[in-house]
This record gives structure tokens, sequence and C-alpha cells, in this order.
């Protein structure tokens, strides 16, 4: 059983370090995850920039709307942005800290693993 609370899914195809994308809940999300922390990553404990292998994440959601008349249709996408961080924080909506959080931790921890031969 897991012990977080939140449903994290990652990309099949995102199965190294770089550039990491999925679901958590019902938003979407991307990462930028290093091998070796860095020194303007997300620290894990508390949110801050610090030590951490993050150093680009942002949790979204985007709507869709379509527009016009039918014979001229138009799409209309809106993103909502729940938290945003590249080298330090534009956007963490505190309705989300937890859910933010916790998504940082099982990054931390599913990409800190080390195979052995």
């Amino acid at each position: 059983m897991s012990n977080y609370n939140y449903k994290i899914k990652i990309d099949r195809n995102c199965n190294k370090h770089g550039y990491i994308k999925g679901e958590i809940e019902n938003f979407a999300w991307f990462a930028l995850v290093h091998k070796d922390t860095m020194d303007n990553g997300i620290n894990p404990q508390d949110l801050s920039t610090g030590s951490g292998r993050i150093t680009r994440l942002c949790i979204y959601k985007d709507k869709t709307d379509f527009l016009g008349n039918p014979y001229m249709p138009s799409l209309n996408v809106k993103r909502y942005i729940y938290a945003n961080y590249q080298r330090n924080w534009s956007v963490l909506n505190k309705n989300y800290y937890e859910m933010v959080k916790e998504l940082i931790t099982y990054l931390e921890r599913r990409y800190s693993f080390k195979l052995l031969k």
C-alpha cells in the first residue's frame, strides 16, 4: 500500500532524470529533475529554494472551450497554474501546498534510486 494521499502518474516515457511530466489527481504537471541535488532546487523538507533535485516544477489544469459559430469554430484554451517554480516560487497556491509537497517528495525518492549491477 502506498504512503501517498494523492494519485501520482508519470508518463511512461519518463524513466530517467531530466524533463518529467505526468498527472497528480486531476492536475497535469511537469518537472525538471536532476541526478544530483542542485543549489537552486526545491528543498523537499520545506519547499524553500535550497538543495534539491527539482529545479523546475509546474502544476496546472487546462480548460478548453469551443467558441464561434458552427461554420468557423475556434478553440479557447486557458491554463490555470496552481504551483510554478523556476529558481524560486512565482506561484504556490496555499490550498495545494500538501499536494505540491507530496509530488516533490515522490519525485525526490523515485529519481534518487541507483541501480546496482
